[in-house]
């Protein structure tokens, strides 16, 4: 500190005066951050990124004239130094009224004798959001602040700030820390475990904690090295082990939080279909090539592996499951043997078999079990993205890849490769031992063998052909973007490539089409009836209209040539109604609409943090994508039987609250001329017939830009619409995956949602 001791601020007070200099210490710069922080206020703004925003390790900083500062923050923390005693927990306690914060107070109990240690980490939605890591020892949770969160890439270092340790019985919390109280914003359990020690319980004081985490998303050894910047600024990072790999902040890429905690077991019966079908298009339906092989499932404990069902186990595909990123796990697939055409023969597996089961390779299609976890009670999908992850690029250890929806294109696409037929699989469907209905077997005839044409380069080739057979492109070389160059052919080779996760938003629903025949500097037109002329493949209905006092006649995207046939009318961006055609009073979501026209974006985000915290905090899972255009949309997936006027309703609670919330920067007034340059939250499309973009359509705006699924973990300053373009969504889709597929596999009942922010509210008056 300057001398003569920090100066006097009041908690409103936003800028210090202009002689007003701070030479904060560098050791505590990082906990001095953290604490603004979490007394709700804004940290000094070179601190805020330096510690908190994009900056990769803490830099020495200095506050300058004109910074943001708290009186109040620069008090709390020298009393917590000055009174800092034996009893690690008391700082704890002081800094927490326990009256007005749900936080459990310091009890100090007792863990059974011989129990593994635990470790837990928050998601933390402050003003920043971070993640709380807290490991058990000594009877105290110690704590660590992540704020750019966990890697496996090792080449990650993230920083780690040390903070006060925490009772036991905060494993179990999770709620919302009321405003103005330490640590104010929701806190959600992200990731729980048990935690190994490899370097003895002392590390934290020896400045290195080298430990091993066995959680659903966090797996493997990590290091925690504290840094010369400070007693309590560390890194930390992945350490090169068979789970490391990626960069992504969870062991297998897939949401696990729905599996349940179970031992192995290598004796199980397996899924089996329970009907048989001819091929159709599905969109809540996936589909694979069916192989004639030999089926096992493979079982994998430590340095043993085996397959059930099969003891001439090729050395190969043994060899091979040792190096999958698990100590524990049962695979569902088939062994096979390739002829030279790399088509699947059953004579050639039990030829090789026999001969010791060199050239046989193993299928795999499902993940049943992952370490300490049965995958069983997840959906298809979530299966399948964790067999993904699960395997590295192996010889004898092969993933088999499904198509979404597509199940009458795939199986031309098998027919041509020489194979006998295709699974259908409920992409939503837990794993069913025995015969199941959400299994279909599809049986497809045989062709003859081309020669030099293998069986992967068949599929691939005749889907592709097959997805465009039904439409005949027009004006392809068209320039739909003057300033980028990008052509109505560029627009259809997008939708071409992302029709399969962009089919299950619009399939069953009304559309409404926004036409630029002649690109975006064109005239355009909105039409929602199908025109004369229009295909007979065209699925369409009938619905009344109150206006007209008639039925109009909609058109149905359900499958990928209507969707090809839309684009190539010149419909840029399309606009499905939010319920479907089955049930039309009823909405698969809700909408907030973060609108800023004039206002900056770094104000949509801080409002989609609050509404997203808030959302969070009364037990509702939120989706966020962008709008495309110039905002953000956040989604809540709604369980049968809400209709648009309760929705709407929940939408308007929630957009009322964060706008009383932030008043200087949000509001709900619909009046441009009355927003004052605020973001306007706009509930107001939650009713019956309005429509709001789905996910992956291309914008008519400027940059040919893509309303883009984000994770919450990526509000941060530099976020923008024009980021996400036609030219980099779908390698981020393939890197990713499908973000915004919860909303459809996971709808969710507002009735305790509505309870509890009534409860918010009460509290907050």
């Amino acid at each position: 500190m300057a001398a003569g001791g920090p100066r006097e601020h009041s908690a409103e007070q936003t800028e210090c005066d202009a002689e007003g200099r701070f030479d904060l210490r560098l050791e505590r710069g990082a906990e001095l951050a953290l604490a603004f922080l979490a007394d709700g206020m804004r940290p000094p703004q070179v601190l805020d990124s330096a510690v908190l925003g994009e900056a990769h390790d803490l830099a020495p900083v200095a506050l300058e004239a004109g910074a943001a500062i708290s009186g109040r923050a620069l008090r709390r923390y020298d009393a917590r130094v000055a009174k800092a005693r034996d009893d690690s927990l008391g700082r704890y306690d002081e800094k927490r009224d326990f009256e007005r914060t749900p936080e459990p107070a310091a009890k100090r109990p007792k863990r059974a004798k011989g129990a593994p240690p635990i470790f837990v980490v928050h998601r933390h939605e402050a003003r920043r959001l971070h993640y709380d890591l807290r490991l058990e020892r000594a009877g105290v949770l110690l704590s660590w602040a992540v704020p750019k969160g966990f890697s496996y890439d090792p080449a990650d270092k993230h920083l780690a700030v040390r903070t006060e340790d925490h009772p036991l019985e905060y494993e179990d919390f999770h709620g919302v820390i009321p405003k103005g109280e330490y640590g104010a914003g929701t806190m959600q359990i992200w990731d729980r475990g048990h935690v190994t020690y490899l370097n003895g319980e002392g590390g934290p004081e020896a400045g290195e904690v080298k430990l091993v985490l066995r959680g659903r998303r966090l797996r493997g050894e990590w290091h925690l090295v504290q840094t010369k910047q400070g007693p309590n600024t560390w890194l930390i990072f992945k350490s090169r082990d068979r789970y490391a790999g990626v960069r992504r902040d969870s062991v297998l890429g897939a949401d696990l939080s729905q599996a349940e905690e179970a031992p192995l077991r290598r004796e199980i019966a397996p899924m089996e279909p329970g009907a048989a079908a001819q091929p159709f298009t599905g969109t809540q339906w996936l589909f694979e090539a069916r192989f004639q092989g030999r089926r096992v499932l493979a079982c994998k404990e430590g340095d043993e592996v085996v397959l059930v069902g099969e003891k001439r186990a090729p050395p190969g595909v043994l060899t091979d499951l040792l190096k999958i990123r698990a100590e524990r796990a049962l695979l569902d697939g088939v062994l096979l043997a390739l002829d030279e055409h790399e088509r699947p023969s059953r004579t050639l597996l039990e030829e090789r078999l026999a001969a010791g089961g060199a050239g046989v390779v193993f299928q795999a299609f499902d993940l049943v079990h992952f370490e300490d976890y049965d995958l069983r009670p997840l959906p298809t999908l979530e299966r399948k993205a964790a067999l993904r992850g699960l395997l590295p690029p192996l010889a004898h250890v092969l993933f088999t890849d499904h198509v979404l929806g597509r199940g009458e294109d795939l199986a031309e696409a098998v027919r041509a490769a020489g194979l006998p037929g295709l699974i259908a699989k409920r992409a939503g469907a837990p794993y069913a031992s025995g015969p199941s209905a959400d299994w279909r077997s599809i049986e497809i005839g045989v062709e003859p063998a081309v020669a030099g044409v293998s069986v992967r380069r068949a599929l691939k080739k005749g889907v592709r052909e097959r997805s465009r057979s039904r439409v005949t492109f027009t004006n392809p070389d068209k320039v739909y973007w003057p300033a980028e160059g990008f052509t109505k052919g560029d627009l259809l080779a997008y939708y071409e490539q992302v029709a399969e996760v962009l089919l299950p938003y619009l399939a069953g629903r009304p559309i409404h089409l926004n036409r630029f025949p002649d690109g975006i500097t064109g005239k355009s037109f909105y039409q929602k009836e199908a025109k004369p002329g229009t295909p007979e493949w065209v699925r369409t209905t009938d619905i009344g209209s109150k206006s007209r006092g008639e039925s109009l006649r909609y058109m149905v995207c359900d499958e990928r040539d209507t969707l090809l046939y839309l684009v190539n009318l010149g419909s840029i961006d399309l606009h499905p109604w939010m319920s479907r055609v089955e049930s039309p009073d009823s909405p698969d979501w809700t909408v907030i609409d973060l609108d800023p026209k004039e206002a900056p974006f770094s104000d949509v985000i801080r409002i989609a943090r609050e509404v997203g915290r808030l959302l969070r905090g009364i037990g509702v899972k939120p989706f966020l994508k962008t709008s495309g255009a110039s905002g953000l949309h956040i989604f809540v997936g709604l369980a049968p039987g809400y209709d648009y006027r309760q929705s709407e309703l929940f939408a308007e609670s929630v957009a009322r609250i964060v706008a009383r919330e932030l008043p200087e920067i949000a509001t709900v007034e619909r009046s441009l001329a009355e927003r004052g340059g605020k973001v306007y939250i706009d509930f107001g499309q939650n009713r019956k017939g309005q429509t709001v973009v789905p996910p992956y359509v291309v914008r008519p705006v400027r940059g040919a830009t893509v309303s883009t699924p984000l994770a919450w973990d990526e509000l941060e300053g530099d976020l923008h619409p024009s980021h996400f373009t036609l030219q980099n969504v779908p390698e981020r889709l393939e890197r990713l995956g499908d973000l915004f597929r919860p909303v459809l596999l996971e709808p969710q009942d507002l009735a305790p949602a509505i309870f509890a922010l009534e409860e918010y509210w009460k509290g907050r008056r």
